[in-house]
């Protein structure tokens, strides 16, 4: 193989490494190794050069994209609503099937839940709890569903309330939904606002069943309070754009359940 030709391949593959780290935001040097089919030191030294070239950041053990959201960063809920779009539907139309007739269900404040509670006319008597103003109205006005707000402070440009904690001490659902601006299979569920993590950890601890609906572009971010740990959430609902580092880990464990959409 000519210099030319080695130094095409070389580029090549780091203009592919830096695509996938684009994509996934956080990746292991192992990830890379297995879908790139080189050898550690390979990998290393391609990371080496791009991070040199300021597109990715290197991390122990692997890299991160240079556009990662900040730890703290965070959109107005109407900038949120058209993003993902397409993977937020299907996860809603997956977590509808979730939900019986006469189920006492949670949908906490975020997008994705109130996609899903666009879907929730087709189920039949069900009681909806809820911090988010946007469900909350939209259940009001388009279906017979006994809804209950957890009324508390609004921020300026958010749809969702921060509750008070004594509000939910009383309260049993059978099933809890709820989003989050940021997810790691170490760090657990994440947002940007620490009343809300601490208000949404108590209510979902009161759910017989806490189901996750995060679109893969969650995966890998950071943000600055935690909601729950992995451990202690029962289903994961996602879409197919997951790194497959992150899918093996999570179906390997015995909890919580992975739903993957398409």
């Amino acid at each position: 193989m000519s210099n030319s030709t080695s130094s095409l391949f070389v580029e090549e593959r780091q203009a592919h490494i830096h695509e996938y780290v684009e994509r996934f935001k956080r990746v292991s040097v192992s990830e890379l190794i297995q879908h790139c089919q080189v050898s550690p030191s390979t990998i290393r030294n391609d990371l080496a050069a791009l991070e040199k070239k300021g597109l990715i950041h290197r991390t122990h053990g692997g890299a991160m994209s240079v556009n990662r959201a900040k730890v703290g960063a965070e959109s107005f809920t109407s900038n949120r609503l058209f993003e993902n779009i397409d993977a937020k539907t299907k996860i809603a139309e997956e977590a509808n099937g979730l939900i019986e007739d006469g189920d006492t269900v949670a949908l906490l404040a975020g997008t994705t839940s109130l996609m899903l509670a666009k879907t929730l006319n087709n189920k039949k008597n069900l009681t909806v709890v809820t911090n988010d103003l946007a469900i909350s109205s939209w259940l009001a006005e388009n279906t017979t569903h006994n809804v209950y707000v957890l009324g508390g402070f609004i921020r300026h440009k958010f749809m969702f309330m921060s509750f008070d904690l004594s509000m939910v001490e009383s309260l049993n659902v059978d099933k809890a939904f709820f989003s989050c601006n940021a997810y790691g299979v170490e760090r657990g569920a994440m947002v940007s606002d620490l009343t809300l993590a601490s208000c949404q950890h108590q209510f979902l601890r009161r759910a017989d069943t806490v189901i996750m609906l995060c679109d893969s572009t969650k995966f890998g971010e950071v943000a600055f309070a935690r909601i729950m740990g992995t451990e202690e959430i029962d289903i994961i609902v996602t879409d197919s754009g997951v790194s497959p580092q992150n899918r093996q880990v999570l179906e390997k464990m015995e909890h919580p359940q992975l739903i993957i959409v398409s």
